[in-house]
């Protein structure tokens, strides 16, 4: 099992959502903590709420879609920190729309914020692992939507199932390096993806970031029982929900 105080860990997407809950379980755990995302306004509310009990963690304003933005994040992870030992793939969007509405640039928005995002972050993420030798990583938050297809749909699947094959390809390909890598492909989470819903979802319908934020410290972790034990339960929290909330 890995113990996470003082790995270093970058977290993208970490100004709301899972990727702020994650942020929190692992500073909680004495890990350096790297908070990346474009609210910066956000990231330094979260930044001030975890200095109050882990003076190691710092934010940078990044746009994970741009390349530049994205190299000179890892640059000044690595200036503070000497090394990345975990990188939580985390920043996404997304588009409910029929295919004969969607529009180029909102194709272009959900491939490049989804999928290019989680190419550039890792590739740097494993330059530096190899530069420094470090047997790091790599966990993207993938959806659901990566394993299976749905109508109104197809440019967030499509984004999702690309993150899919990309991960399984990055398996075989950095072992040699031992650098580790693991995805998890959540359902509907109570998070700001279903703001852009006319009807959203009840909340006591979805796992909440905290529950996914769970799994990724396991994963982290590297401990099989107990990402067994978080997924059991989140499982059973799934089939209460429904029951309980859905049918009548």
């Amino acid at each position: 099992m890995v113990i996470l105080q003082d790995k270093v860990v970058l977290i993208t997407g970490a100004s709301s959502g899972i990727g702020k809950a994650a942020a929190i379980e692992f500073a909680k755990r004495g890990s350096n903590v790297v908070l990346a995302a474009r609210r910066e306004e956000k990231l330094r509310e979260l930044n001030e709420f975890i200095g109050t009990f882990n003076e190691n963690c710092v934010y940078i304003k990044t746009d994970v879609t741009k390349e530049d933005e994205v190299i000179e994040l890892f640059e000044r992870t690595v200036q503070k920190f000497g090394r990345i030992d975990i990188l939580v793939n985390n920043a996404g969007c997304g588009l409910k729309s029929e295919v004969f509405d969607i529009n180029l640039e909102d194709w272009k928005r959900v491939v490049d914020t989804n999928l290019t995002s989680v190419f550039l972050c890792t590739r740097e993420a494993v330059r530096k692992m190899r530069e420094k030798k470090t047997k790091g990583h790599i966990i993207t938050v993938s959806s659901i939507a990566g394993l299976f297809g749905a109508p109104s749909y197809s440019a967030y699947c499509s984004s999702k199932h690309g993150v899919t094959g990309f991960i399984k390809s990055l398996k075989w390909e950095l072992r040699k390096y031992g650098i580790k890598v693991s995805a998890i492909f959540p359902a509907r989470v109570d998070t700001e993806f279903f703001d852009i819903y006319k009807t959203r979802p009840h909340r006591k319908q979805m796992l909440s970031p905290s529950d996914i934020a769970d799994c990724i410290i396991a994963m982290a972790m590297r401990s099989p029982v107990r990402l067994a034990g978080v997924r059991i339960l989140n499982f059973l929290k799934r089939i209460y929900y429904f029951a309980r909330y859905s049918i009548k």
